[in-house]
């Protein structure tokens, strides 16, 4: 019996070293259980996006390119007492070290079953994104999955021919297309149910003067796209 305890106590010393080398040290990033790490990895997994008019200014007050505010996120705070955790759309405080090693603070907002998390800048607090009636317009894509095949179109041949008429003939050059392009807030959906219906915006490389709109839902970890429509430019 002695052993036993003997044993116990030395299993016991052996848990609470591991749990110190793990929050004090690593700072939870090895722990992918952990509620941070679990929203970081969802986010992750999603395209990111910003205001098209923010996203510049942003940048520039906290020296921040694509490659680094993806970086820095990693690493990011979030505050789940100011977040709005449960529901459809969830939206989480983050607070970070930015460009000029200073603290930075942003919301990131993230609708279920949507590929999307929004990035929202300028904007204090979760209360003060509640006042606010007016969307962005148009939101730019900062950081995508490093996926080559995370976008396909829908194997319909009107489709596949629409496409090909757009010099666009694989998967692969329609995810360039649609990554190199834009959101388009306005024309998206993201309270639809089942699933959200996300519109991007691009304009096919044999054509610069027509605007393509691609519509697209998130279907087994996978971007679909399911429709597409052109404008002309006359700029």
């Amino acid at each position: 019996m002695e052993s036993f305890w003997r044993r116990l106590r030395y299993y016991g010393l052996g848990f609470g070293l591991g749990l110190i080398l793990t929050f004090g040290i690593f700072n939870t990033r090895g722990c992918s259980w952990m509620p941070e790490n679990r929203v970081k990895d969802a986010m992750n997994k999603r395209v990111w996006i910003i205001d098209g008019q923010q996203v510049r200014s942003f940048y520039k007050k906290h020296k921040l390119n694509d490659a680094k505010f993806y970086r820095l996120m990693q690493d990011a705070d979030i505050s789940f007492t100011k977040s709005i955790r449960s529901g459809r759309r969830k939206v989480y405080d983050l607070t970070f070290t930015d460009g000029k090693n200073k603290e930075a603070h942003c919301l990131a907002r993230m609708t279920d079953e949507s590929f999307v998390v929004e990035f929202i800048p300028n904007v204090p607090s979760v209360k003060a994104l509640k006042k606010m009636k007016n969307i962005p317009f148009e939101a730019s894509i900062v950081h995508a999955p490093k996926n080559k095949h995370l976008v396909y179109a829908e194997d319909r041949p009107a489709l596949k021919e629409h496409l090909r008429s757009l010099g666009i003939t694989t998967d692969i050059q329609l995810q360039k297309a649609l990554l190199n392009g834009s959101f388009d807030f306005e024309a998206s959906r993201l309270n639809e149910q089942p699933r959200p219906v996300h519109v991007f915006k691009f304009r096919p490389a044999n054509n610069k003067k027509i605007e393509v709109s691609a519509a697209c839902i998130w279907y087994k970890d996978k971007i679909k796209v399911y429709s597409i429509s052109e404008e002309a430019l006359h700029f």
